[in-house]
């Protein structure tokens, strides 16, 4: 049935969180409230929305296996299957991956790396390859750089991996914790000298050089943008940065003009990604001190840990993130990341990275086992994953003036996405029209509203996963009155006849 007008409420008032709800930001402004689906392409074919994967260096140590249990593998396919993410990240170190003993052995990369891989072939899924960081100081490690070299060769040639598409060399360069510390020369020095090993192995026209792979907060490291487009040519083909925004630069949309700082310094015709993306608060926010009080009473959680991945409400800013990246122009993004098993914080295995999605290894090493179920930021997470499958074409969204309210819409094959989220603390009235007379017909509506704690609204099947909540819907914008949609306080809206 065609419906001239639809109404969705999502869900009644709910008693805001505390963290999660508390949001200074000012009201939103009165004003026109049509927000359109328009024909401008900002991505002419997305790469994909993705997370990093893969790690799980100490299950020895924890578990006394050199990998994942059967269930646990089940379990963890079973769930990645559903998100499909286009795109996965994947990085590697010599001493778990392909060294033993002073002599190359990438067989050690079987028992997990492999795994993930196949499983990535299987899935038809893209994959970032790179290595955590190099090695030789100052200088460069020579035969350092031939294994890792090696180790790519092994991967597309004994392995026969096709799904590897990027190669990453060395994670956030810039830092003072990376292996470059922030020595631009040295890394620009680095990725000539691994470009030409390629060129040797005949690898080159295999995969894409990513880069500069920089974590920013601010626009003073465009230049590392700019400097690899201008010194690297045509050996970086694929531009990436990592970014790690808190609440309020996300919620009043600043971050979209940040990010857009460095697509800007990007060539045009190049496709840029976001490698990373998290959420990290500053300390002396509600958030921030928040987030700290709950690692203090974690005795497995790291500093470095998310513990709003249990809330509701992070889904919703992720997506609002995600939303405002791909507006940006960017071509994919990687969420931080897939499981909190995958990484401790130093090797000791005493302190995880709680970032995840679940922690697979919840009930055979970190004395929880419900820590293995699915939390709430799968929900919009994994939908931005599905229903924006590669080579989407994304499409531009006119907005109406409110706060914290984003939109995007792709098309692929005539079929559509329509991803709205709010993420500001009132409730707002959209009228949803497209460009073009355009009809989507038989579309699935999924609605994620974020309540208290780690409560929302949103239907899910047995397994956890998004289950929709209208079906079989038909949106005809040929009506110039458009459709009615209520988007309450932090909530996130999909509608989708893609399959």
């Amino acid at each position: 049935m065609i419906l001239k007008k639809l109404v969705l409420l999502i869900g009644i008032s709910l008693a805001f969180y505390s963290c999660g709800k508390s949001d200074p930001s000012p009201k939103p402004v009165t004003g026109d409230n049509d927000m359109v689906v328009g024909s401008e392409v900002l991505i002419p074919s997305f790469v994909g929305n993705g997370v990093q994967w893969g790690g799980y260096d100490l299950l020895l140590n924890w578990t006394g296996s050199a990998t994942l249990s059967t269930s646990d593998w089940e379990k963890l396919f079973l769930r990645v299957s559903y998100m499909r993410p286009p795109l996965v990240r994947l990085m590697v170190s010599p001493g778990w991956n392909y060294m033993a003993g002073g002599q190359f052995a990438p067989e050690k990369s079987e028992d997990v790396l492999c795994k993930i891989l196949d499983f990535c072939e299987q899935q038809n899924i893209d994959v970032i390859i790179g290595e955590w960081g190099h090695k030789g100081g100052d200088e460069i490690d020579q035969n350092w750089l031939e294994n890792a070299a090696k180790f790519v060769d092994w991967l597309l040639n004994t392995k026969n991996y096709t799904c590897i598409q990027y190669y990453n060399m060395v994670n956030e360069p810039n830092g003072d914790w990376s292996s470059i510390n922030g020595n631009y020369t040295l890394w620009k020095t680095l990725l000539e000298q691994f470009h030409q090993k390629l060129v040797e192995k005949n690898l080159a026209s295999r995969l894409e050089l990513i880069g500069p792979d920089i974590a920013i907060w601010d626009v003073a490291l465009t230049g590392w943008v700019l400097n690899t487009q201008n010194d690297l040519g045509d050996k970086v083909t694929t531009y990436d940065i990592h970014t790690y925004p808190d609440e309020a630069i996300v919620r009043s949309g600043n971050y979209q003009t940040l990010v857009k700082s460095y697509r800007n310094n990007a060539p045009a015709s190049a496709k840029m990604i976001m490698g990373e993306l998290g959420f990290k608060y500053k300390a002396t926010s509600d958030l921030g001190i928040e987030n700290s009080r709950r690692i203090s009473a974690d005795k497995y959680a790291s500093d470095d840990s998310n513990m709003f991945t249990y809330d509701a409400f992070y889904g919703v800013d992720v997506a609002d993130a995600i939303i405002q990246n791909m507006r940006a122009g960017y071509a994919g993004n990687i969420l931080w990341d897939l499981d909190d098993a995958m990484y401790d914080i130093d090797g000791s295995g005493t302190k995880l990275k709680r970032w995840g999605f679940w922690n697979i290894l919840g009930s055979e090493k970190f004395e929880n086992d419900e820590d293995e179920n699915i939390r709430p930021w799968f929900y919009p997470a994994s939908l931005l994953c599905r229903y924006f499958p590669r080579q989407t074409k994304i499409l531009n969204v006119t907005l109406p003036n409110k706060y914290g309210l984003r939109a995007i819409a792709g098309e692929l094959n005539g079929k559509y996405t329509i991803a709205i989220v709010n993420s500001h603390t009132v409730d707002y009235s959209i009228n949803l029209k497209a460009e073009g007379g355009l009809v989507v017909q038989n579309a699935d509506v999924y609605k994620y509203d974020a309540g208290s704690g780690s409560d929302f609204e949103g239907e899910i099947d047995g397994s956890g996963f998004p289950v929709p909540d209208l079906e079989n819907q038909a949106f005809d914008f040929s009506n110039a009155e458009g459709f009615e949609l209520d988007i309450p306080a932090q909530s996130f809206m999909l509608i989708t006849n893609i399959n």
